[in-house]
Formats: C-alpha cells, sequence, structure tokens
C-alpha cells in the first residue's frame, strides 16, 4: 500500500475518531468514549494494522536472517586468514 494512501486512511480515522458520538448512542460502562467509525473504516484500519504488523514481522525476520548470515561470512573470512598464516582454525564456526 502506498504511503498516501495509508496516511489518507488514518486522517480520515482520526477525524471520524474526533467527532463525540450524539447523545442519544449509548456510551461504554464507566464513561469510555467509544470512537463513532463506520464499519468499512474500521475494516479498512484492521486491514493496514494487520499489514503493518506482517511487515515488521518481515523486516525483524529479515534482520535476524541477515545478522546470522554476516555472523557466519565473517568466520569464513577469518577462518580463511588464520588459515593463510598457518594458525588453527576458530573450533566452532557457528
Amino acid at each position: 500500500m502506498k504511503e498516501i494512501a495509508l496516511r489518507a486512511h488514518l486522517d480520515e480515522i482520526a477525524k471520524a475518531m474526533s467527532v463525540p458520538p450524539p447523545d442519544d448512542e449509548p456510551r461504554a460502562s464507566r464513561g469510555s468514549y467509544v470512537p463513532n467509525i463506520a464499519s468499512s473504516a474500521r475494516q479498512t484500519l484492521e486491514q493496514q494494522l494487520d499489514y503493518l504488523r506482517l511487515r515488521a514481522k518481515y523486516l525483524s525476520f529479515d534482520l535476524e536472517a541477515t545478522r546470522r548470515e554476516n555472523r557466519y561470512l565473517r568466520q569464513m573470512i577469518e577462518r580463511r586468514h588464520n588459515l593463510g598464516n598457518g594458525n588453527e582454525p576458530p573450533d566452532s564456526i557457528m
């Protein structure tokens, strides 16, 4: 989803949440405010949040995989360097 579309949807949701409900609508217990958001806007918000959660999980996974790969490659380079100097290779690669 493009950033501009996401910002537009979030602005629309923020506007809908800033308008208090009419007095004739029931409120939640303890006087908390229940936003008056249309079901389509709520669905869109939930879809966008799901998308953002998925992207965050993917980026976290990708970052960890990259770290593992970098660690492995550094150890390979170090091992080649040590073998070239006549030194013993390190005991463990990982």
